[in-house]
C-alpha cells in the first residue's frame, strides 16, 4: 500500500530515518498506536499524528491493521521512503488559508 508519513526527520525511537528506497521492518505483532510501522493513504489523516514537518510517500506492507472508523491509518510490518519533502511552508501556508477562509 502507498501512503504518508510525517517525522520531525528522525524515527519515533529517535533513531535515524532508513535512507529513500530502503526497507524498515518491524520485529514483533502489528497493532495499530502501539507496535509496528504505519502509514496513512492521506497526508490530511497522516498529519493528525505528525510529529513534525518531514513528509515521507512511503510503500507499506506486511500484514496491514487499520486504525480508526473511517481508516484513518493503517500499520503493517515494513515500510520504505519513497520520497521525501520539507512541509513546513506548505503547512503554513495551508494553515494561513484555512484562517483566511474564516475570517
Amino acid at each position: 500500500m502507498l501512503g504518508y508519513h510525517f517525522t520531525d526527520g528522525k524515527l519515533r525511537n529517535g533513531d535515524p530515518l532508513p535512507p529513500i528506497g530502503e526497507w524498515l521492518e518491524h520485529d514483533g505483532p502489528v497493532v495499530p498506536c502501539e507496535s509496528g510501522l504505519h502509514a496513512s493513504e492521506h497526508p490530511f489523516d497522516a498529519l493528525k499524528y505528525a510529529p513534525g514537518s518531514i513528509l515521507h510517500r512511503v510503500e507499506l506492507d506486511g500484514d496491514l491493521v487499520s486504525h480508526g472508523n473511517p481508516i484513518d491509518k493503517w500499520c503493517g510490518q515494513r515500510r520504505k521512503i519513497i520520497a521525501t519533502i520539507d512541509a513546513k511552508k506548505l503547512l503554513r501556508s495551508f494553515a494561513r488559508q484555512c484562517a483566511l477562509d474564516v475570517i
